[in-house]
């Protein structure tokens, strides 16, 4: 399946149904009044997260999404049916975002603009028809406007809503108010009211979809260190393997056992290079998805094809993590030093001790490992649950029973 974390839908809530102006005609009632019923409420655009679902791939087809309108007012007093509400499911971690506030037509709809002119309307269900002894037409009945929206809930900008859990659900654009029917404005002096409320337009804006993996661990690492080995070798995720660089396209999500009771969740992202922050390699697009992270794992290794140095790529990630600008700096962080068969020589031995050393001086742990063969991966996945352990007491303290 295509892995899709971003998207723009157009979304457009049901307007409401005009209310009617309809007569009372019955034998022997000959001043029946008037019995024109009102218009059913438009229906709501909601999004609901479903931990069933993994990508955004879906909406990627469906960016215009309408509820259905409210049916018009009848006569003999009755009541339009509502809209139903159209139900939106996404994946656990979307976050929603408003992108600008749409206008719309006469009809409700959201208008066509030169950037979506493609895109496909999304209804709920089949219109139901209505037959004429359901509506019988009213003696006196008028075309009107409709009422604009309410007041906007959101700016461009806003946030409304981070779906962090499964079955959350938020109203993203609520259906317009049906119109009141000539029933309502009979009053003493006029008997006779000849006019009806029409119906209000639906919220319609336009929102950016944006998937935040959840996970306990974010790898961080520069490509070909052995990222995906580490983490096929872990959990069982499979993701592409290979000897050349960027074989992790998408992010990869894996669930480790850490002995009895216990597992954690393991985000493998595509990658850096250096600029990915300012949009370079494929960096950028993904390190939304270590933002909910509870602790970051870099991954280091010796290459001598191209010449890098350990500590300085851990310089470079951290920069690039820094020119993000999320708020990295205070999680926690493991360090490590991954292929160890090709560091049994001296040479290699000497790389250990002054990456320990140099570690050492920053407060962060280094963990010597080859994800091939799998030496030294136990003491480094016990570490990790470790701090993640730390973060659940410090986000969580304990409360005063008295």
């Amino acid at each position: 399946m295509q892995f899709v974390d971003q998207v723009r839908v157009y979304v457009a809530a049901g307007r409401g149904g005009d209310g009617m102006v309809a007569w009372r005609r019955e034998k022997y009632v000959p001043k029946g009044g008037p019995a024109g019923g009102d218009g059913g409420h438009g229906g709501d655009v909601i999004f609901v997260a479903d931990s069933h679902l993994s990508t955004l791939l879906d909406l990627r087809y469906r960016q215009r999404l309408k509820a259905p309108a409210g049916r018009p007012g009848g006569g003999r007093d009755r009541n339009g049916r509502g809209g139903e509400d159209l139900i939106v499911r996404v994946p656990v971690g979307t976050v929603v975002i408003v992108e600008s506030i749409g206008e719309v037509d006469a009809s409700g709809a959201p208008k066509q603009d030169e950037e979506d002119g493609g895109m496909e309307s999304v209804y709920v269900g089949d219109e139901v028809e209505e037959t004429e002894e359901d509506f019988p037409t009213p003696l006196l009945s008028k075309v009107f406007d409709p009422i604009a929206p309410r007041e906007a809930r959101f700016a461009v900008g806003d946030v409304i809503a981070d779906m962090t859990q499964d079955e959350q659900t938020v109203v993203v654009a609520r259906g317009g108010q049906g119109g009141r029917g000539n029933i309502h404005f009979r009053s003493s002096t006029n008997r006779t009211p000849d006019r009806a409320e029409p119906g209000q337009v639906g919220e319609c804006i336009s929102v950016r979809l944006e998937l935040r993996l959840l996970a306990d661990v974010g790898i961080v690492g520069y490509p070909n260190v052995g990222k995906s080995t580490f983490i096929s070798r872990v959990s069982r995720a499979r993701p592409k393997i290979a000897d050349y660089p960027f074989t992790t396209l998408v992010p990869q999500l894996g669930v480790v056992a850490v002995g009895e009771g216990r597992s954690m969740v393991i985000a493998d992202i595509p990658g850096l290079i250096d600029g990915a922050s300012e949009g370079k390699g494929l960096g950028s697009r993904f390190l939304r998805h270590l933002e909910r992270t509870r602790v970051l794992l870099h991954v280091l290794a010796p290459d001598p094809t191209e010449g890098r140095d350990p500590l300085a790529d851990l310089d470079a990630l951290e920069l690039e993590l820094e020119h993000y600008g999320i708020g990295f700096e205070g999680r926690p962080r493991v360090v490590a030093l991954n292929k160890r068969d090709l560091l049994s020589d001296p040479q290699g031995q000497a790389l250990i001790e002054e990456t320990r050393a140099a570690l050492r001086a920053r407060n962060i742990p280094l963990f010597v490992i080859s994800a091939h063969t799998g030496e030294g991966i136990d003491k480094l996945l016990e570490a990790i649950w470790r701090r993640i352990e730390m973060t659940h007491r410090v986000k969580t303290p304990k409360t005063d029973p008295g």
